[in-house]
């Protein structure tokens, strides 16, 4: 192994926005002797690396930094993963254990068993290995310096162990853990849920729900429209359409098709990318009826206006996605219009949808005869 002090004594002074001589002044020492510290030319006594390790709130170990550098963690890692997705609890705990004495202050060996102690509770109902998980959990925490992988963070684990706690039966102590570790409201389904589910509490429950199911929604949006742009480019229009339908359908829930809601300005978008795709497949007559589809939608949505309120179910959640939709344009047909451009460059690029500003001009004459594009 190697130890990384200096450099962590440098990184957690930084974080805490310490100067070398403010530093050296809290433990009464020299800014000198900090500078050779953090140069690596000289190492500060056991005392004041306590000291050192108390003032940034970090264990000795965190402090120290250990890295291994023995393949046989990584064996040992490979091991209890593998173990652990064969369900074989009693052989991944056995290995865990025997990897956690042999590298107590590993990230990666603590967290991959912590991980598993995990998988063990909730496949076994098991409330020792629930217990354990916490307990490597939160000394995962005081390694996370060490953490290499983007996906992973103090939060992250923190929720992990509310999880635990949850399965444990303390609600209040995994409503607790959520609320504190909240960042950007990544915990307000599980919030909410906890809140409704196992504690009762309507009122509160909703607040967290409401941001969570907003949060989501666009989620979702972004997801799919994702998704369909790579099948597009890989040239599978079929699963490009299903991925828009898919998203109409979500968005659209139980909403009947003839009441006209906030989202349908958004669907005429939708409904005219469809129509796209199926140039795209050398289709005109199914690209003209999803674009009529478009257009008559827009005149209908249009005319109507004033009257247009939100899809019934997010209402009754106090849900409220007219801002979002608007982004697209101030009437649907604004929307379309603003597909035009996109068509024409499409054209341009694509010598094998000749006809798609052809039906554009076509269709849109149809449904709105007093209209200039």
């Amino acid at each position: 192994m190697i130890i990384k002090l200096s450099e962590n004594i440098k990184t957690f002074r930084k974080e805490r926005k310490m100067t070398q001589e403010q530093l050296a002044e809290a433990l009464g020492v020299t800014a000198g002797a900090v500078y050779k510290w953090e140069r690596d030319l000289s190492t500060p006594d056991i005392v004041l690396i306590m000291e050192l390790a108390d003032l940034f709130g970090v264990s000795v170990d965190v402090l120290l930094g250990y890295e291994w550098k023995n393949g046989d963690a990584g064996s040992a890692l490979d091991e209890i993963k593998r173990l652990s997705e064969k369900r074989d609890y009693s052989e991944a705990s056995s290995k865990a254990e025997k990897a956690i004495k042999k590298y107590p202050n590993n990230f990666d060996i603590i967290y991959q068993s912590a991980l598993m102690y995990l998988s063990k509770g909730e496949s076994n109902h098991d409330e020792k290995a629930y217990s354990r998980a916490i307990e490597l959990f939160e000394h995962a925490c005081e390694l996370i310096s060490q953490n290499t992988d983007a996906s992973i963070s103090e939060t992250s684990i923190r929720t992990q162990i509310a999880k635990t706690y949850l399965w444990l039966g303390n609600h209040e102590k995994a409503l607790d853990l959520l609320k504190k570790h909240n960042v950007c409201g990544i915990n307000n389904a599980f919030i909410g849920m906890i809140l409704a589910d196992f504690l009762h509490d309507n009122t509160e429950s909703e607040k967290y729900l409401e941001k969570a199911v907003s949060s989501c929604l666009s989620d979702l949006d972004y997801a799919m429209i994702g998704y369909a742009n790579v099948f597009f480019k890989n040239k599978d229009y079929d699963t490009t359409l299903d991925c828009i339908r898919w998203l109409r359908n979500a968005f659209r829930g139980i909403q009947p098709e003839e009441k006209l809601c906030y989202f349908d300005k958004y669907d005429c978008v939708l409904l005219e990318t469809m129509a796209e795709v199926y140039c795209f497949k050398i289709q005109p007559e199914n690209a003209r009826k999803y674009l009529r589809m478009a257009l008559e939608k827009a005149k209908k949505y249009d005319k109507h206006i004033n009257e247009i309120k939100g899809v019934e179910l997010y209402d009754r959640m106090h849900l409220d996605f007219q801002p979002a939709y608007d982004i697209y344009g101030e009437t649907a047909l604004d929307c379309l219009k603003r597909r035009i451009s996109y068509g024409e460059r499409l054209e341009e690029d694509d010598e094998d949808i000749p006809y798609m500003l052809e039906i554009w001009r076509e269709e849109f004459k149809e449904v709105f005869p007093n209209e200039q594009l």
